[in-house]
């Protein structure tokens, strides 16, 4: 039996102040080592097809150390957040945060509308990583499917990952829902979804230009990998929490956020959703939630 928590939509400030409480009380997705002293002295060595790095940030709350790499491989560029406790290959297992871009965005969100949440995961000593996926627009086509493989491969060689989380807002939600029903992720372990797509085909009705353009405007290639499509036996065991607005009108929740919530239940580990009120914006209670959700499935 899939567990469900249901917050109205006049609860969402509520819900925000307890986030927030919840998240100063909570301790590290997994067990940390001593931060180094100086942030001078990055611990974090030079990554397989690192391409830029910029000079060690520290946190906003946590003050921790960490480091923003650039990493290309297969001509696709992902930002990490790196902390200075992050889990490199051949050590204790640690925790990874990946973060799936809106549509018409690029591997930068990380420092964009991912920054904060970022951090956090920062002071929680998980890095975080936000490919590209092919380009602003790709959805699930085959080479966003092809990226995934590949950074989940790169990530499997170049950290030890114990537990591993996701995170999209809008446009990001199809691909973050295929790769997590079709298992293309180690050791995930529940993902997050705030205003996020899902059923690629219903976007594709009332958009043909936008979303078909990723598939060479062919309805058969939309539906061949539409998470939607998914069987509801794909579902069993996992974890997912929704965030939708009845106000969404570019993203419906019935066509997206509850529709896979109708699906999984069923089966599902734990199924939550909660309301806003904010239309497609996505509201920023998310991020300290987000924490807080990640937090209580370790």
């Amino acid at each position: 039996m899939a567990h469900e928590t249901t917050d109205h939509p006049r609860g969402s400030a509520a819900i925000g102040r307890r986030t927030a409480l919840a998240l100063a009380a909570i301790g590290a997705f997994t067990v940390t080592r001593p931060t180094p002293a100086r942030a001078t002295d990055s611990p974090i060595p030079t990554l397989p097809g690192e391409a830029w790095r910029d000079t060690t940030r520290v946190s906003r709350i946590g003050q921790k150390p960490y480091e923003v790499i650039d990493v290309v491989q297969d001509g696709d560029t992902a930002r990490l957040y790196v902390p200075w406790t992050a889990a490199l290959r051949g050590q204790k297992p640690g925790a990874m945060v990946w973060f799936y871009h809106s549509n018409g965005s690029t591997h930068t969100a990380m420092d964009g509308a991912y920054a904060y949440p970022g951090q956090l995961c920062v002071d929680q000593g998980a890095t975080s990583i936000c490919p590209t996926f092919g380009g602003p627009s790709t959805w699930t086509n085959q080479t966003s499917i092809a990226l995934q493989t590949a950074w989940s491969a790169w990530v499997r060689a170049t950290f030890s990952v114990g537990v591993a989380y996701a995170r999209a807002n809008s446009g990001g939600g199809s691909l973050m829902t295929y790769a997590y029903a079709r298992g293309m992720i180690a050791n995930e372990r529940g993902i997050y979804l705030a205003n996020a797509t899902y059923d690629n085909e219903e976007l594709y009705s009332r958009d043909p230009v936008r979303i078909g353009s990723a598939y060479d405007d062919d309805p058969a290639k939309i539906a061949a990998t539409n998470p939607a499509r998914i069987g509801q036996a794909a579902w069993k065991g996992k974890r997912f929490k929704t965030i939708v607005s009845e106000a969404d009108f570019i993203v419906p929740p019935v066509a997206h956020g509850l529709k896979l919530a109708d699906l999984a239940r069923p089966v599902a580990a734990d199924v939550r959703v909660q309301y806003h009120d904010g239309g497609h914006t996505v509201p920023g209670f998310t991020h300290t939630d987000m924490i807080s959700t990640f937090r209580s499935w370790s």
